[in-house]
């Protein structure tokens, strides 16, 4: 290193004992933790691969400033509560890992905050606009996957006014957004910034030659790039994962929006955080071994509506798969105040290759247990028998969906005019996000508009299908949204 180490480097080097801070007895600094807490500038920003130590180095930092500077705040915001919570654990962790000569006591210790008794913070909250003492130390977590992120921007950088830094770290999320802005200055300059890119392959524990990595993965394709050096546990994440979304969560890439039908910018407005009580949702995976899990969540969406949080109708729908993918449940409701142009998701329910009398046991108890109007089943291929089988049993209720090139459309174009206007809630959940925005306006060599993924790896975006056919029951039941009547696929 070229200047003196800060002093929150020489302390973490000199006092925590990193193994027992992370849990893994084989852990060591990565080069670019070194980087980001010998970093002097008043800004920052990195874009980074997933699963990279980013938060926790952000932590460790944290714990040392506040060790180190009487009467100091640190605050974090993170996308979800729950992420927010794992700040607090992780500085925990770092605290109780570090040498008794320099430990501190805490004063405060609970979800949201940690207070030292040398009257230092460490306060962590989720995606909302922070507020505070003046000449923090702010981090933004994730950034590009805020709903809000101008709004938190906006509040987070007059906190440092008088002192203070702000770091901001997040995996991409499309060529778009502030974090997009700052990191590439595409449209406007921030020239206060020190910038960090961390790919996968730079990271010892993703990359089994990391050093040879560095000069050599930039000019080979992700394929060759990942089967050359990637680890074993990397390789298997590749392959269970749609091209794109590998790219852009552990390659740095900013996925092309070009074709992307629902953008990230309408994904993030409807996204709401679930654990905040701003929106009651439930989204669980069964498989064969916790089938009899799922009924609790089911008593939960119940319960739920007994208490009056959420609304008293639900229509759903649901995409059928068996072999690659998975059947998807989704049901929305009507909102507690009545609003009938907004249907918030209240349950999605992923059955992971389930046969079918699970899958028909699950919607039962759905049907059996909740307030449900509507449902709609994909009924092409091997969804058939399934869908006239609930037929059978929830008459005028269920109905089969076939689903054509026309049908699919007029769906698409549906669900995409309510997010634009924000009026679809979904949860804040990477899975539905990126199934969402995998959806692409395609045309045919015959000059036929098609709306499906372009990628086939993983997923069909099963969650879209079937969050479109519950939409489409709230359409044809209460005509909510246009008003149009777009079940051109139901079978007569």
């Amino acid at each position: 290193m070229n200047q003196r180490p800060t002093d929150r480097l020489v302390f973490l080097i000199e006092f925590l004992d990193l193994p027992e801070a992370t849990g893994d007895p084989k852990a060591k600094w990565e080069w670019y933790q070194l980087q980001f807490l010998n970093n002097r500038s008043i800004l920052s920003c990195d874009i980074k691969s997933r699963q990279v130590g980013w938060s926790f180095t952000a932590a460790a930092e944290a714990v040392a400033e506040a060790v180190l500077v009487p009467r100091s705040t640190v605050i974090f915001v993170s996308v979800t509560q729950v992420e927010a919570a794992e700040k607090v654990r992780y500085a925990n962790y770092c605290i109780e890992a570090l040498d008794q000569e320099v430990r501190p006591k805490k004063l405060i210790d609970n979800r949201t905050e940690i207070e030292l008794d040398n009257g230092s913070r460490i306060v962590s909250h989720p995606c909302r606009p922070p507020r505070g003492k003046a000449r923090a130390r702010v981090y933004l977590d994730e950034f590009a996957h805020y709903p809000r992120d101008e709004e938190i921007y906006t509040a987070a950088v007059p906190i440092i006014t008088r002192g203070g830094v702000i770091r901001i770290g997040s995996s991409p999320l499309g060529a778009q957004g502030l974090f997009w802005e700052i990191f590439t200055e595409a449209i406007q300059a921030y020239p206060g910034y020190v910038r960090m890119t961390v790919p996968w392959w730079t990271v010892d524990h993703l990359c089994k030659n990391p050093k040879e990595a560095k000069l050599e993965a930039p000019s080979l394709g992700t394929v060759e790039r990942v089967y050359e050096y990637g680890t074993e546990r990397l390789i298997y994440i590749f392959e269970n994962m749609p091209l794109e979304d590998f790219q852009q969560e552990y390659e740095c890439d900013w996925s092309d929006e070009s074709v992307a039908w629902i953008t990230w910018e309408e994904v993030k407005r409807n996204q709401v955080d679930a654990q905040l009580g701003v929106l009651f949702n439930r989204t669980v995976e069964v498989n064969k071994n916790n089938v009899i899990e799922v009924e609790f969540f089911i008593d939960q969406v119940a319960e739920a509506i007994k208490a009056q949080e959420i609304g008293p109708v639900l229509v759903g729908g649901m995409d059928v798969g068996r072999k690659r993918n998975l059947s998807e449940l989704v049901f929305l409701g009507l909102p507690q105040q009545g609003k009938m142009e907004q249907w918030p998701m209240h349950l999605g329910i992923s059955m992971d290759r389930l046969e079918f009398e699970d899958q028909k046991h699950i919607m039962r108890l759905c049907m059996d247990k909740l307030p449900v109007s509507r449902l709609l089943v994909d009924d092409m291929g091997i969804g058939m028998q399934l869908a006239e089988d609930m037929e059978n049993e929830y008459p005028i209720i269920v109905d089969g969906f076939t689903f054509t090139n026309e049908s699919k459309q007029e769906m698409a174009v549906n669900v995409k005019l309510r997010m634009q206007k924000g009026l679809s809630p979904i949860p804040l959940d990477r899975s539905y996000a990126y199934q969402f925005h995998s959806i692409k306006r395609m045309v045919t060599p015959g000059k036929r508009l098609v709306f499906d993924t372009a990628r086939n790896e993983k997923h069909h975006a099963d969650k879209f299908w079937a969050f479109a056919l519950a939409h489409e029951a709230s359409i044809e039941t209460f005509n909510v949204g246009t008003g149009a009547n777009p079940l051109s696929g139901y079978r007569g």
